[in-house]
């Protein structure tokens, strides 16, 4: 599989503001072949419980607006990457990007096992450490 939108730079991403963007075109920017196609706002999980007795259009959004979100989702031919964008790194984006790689392997079990990348403009030394321990790239853009 791949993404269905080129990796480029944009104007405006799905579900993506303020820093994010702006860390995200940085790394565009700096590194125009890191993945051939993109995902953007990729949905893993189911999200809340939902009640059988509400209408099929309540279902859609509450699903929807309940399940996780991956910032973006990377491909380079059929090798996704899991792609977390943070202003500041601390161990809660490990527990999230982990939660994600966890979440797609359930569902998606044919895209083999993802890599991990957060792109952020901060990072301390203990948080690096931890990252290195669990195969979590950081890139500080």
């Amino acid at each position: 599989m791949s993404g269905r939108l080129p990796y480029i730079k944009r104007r405006k991403y799905p579900h993506m503001t303020g820093e994010d963007f702006f860390i995200w075109n940085r790394f565009i920017t700096r590194f125009p072949d890191y993945f051939e196609t993109v995902d953007y706002d990729w949905r893993v999980g189911d999200g809340m419980k939902l009640d059988p007795t509400w209408e099929d259009n309540f279902k859609r959004m509450a699903k929807a607006i309940t399940q996780k979100r991956i910032d973006v989702l990377g491909w380079n031919g059929d090798l996704p990457t899991i792609v977390e964008l943070k202003r500041s790194v601390g161990l809660s984006t490990l527990g999230q990007v982990l939660g994600y790689k966890t979440l797609l392997m359930n569902e998606f079990p044919y895209f083999g096992t993802p890599k991990l990348l957060v792109l952020t403009e901060q990072i301390g030394e203990d948080d690096q450490l931890v990252m290195d321990k669990f195969k979590v790239r950081v890139m500080v853009v």
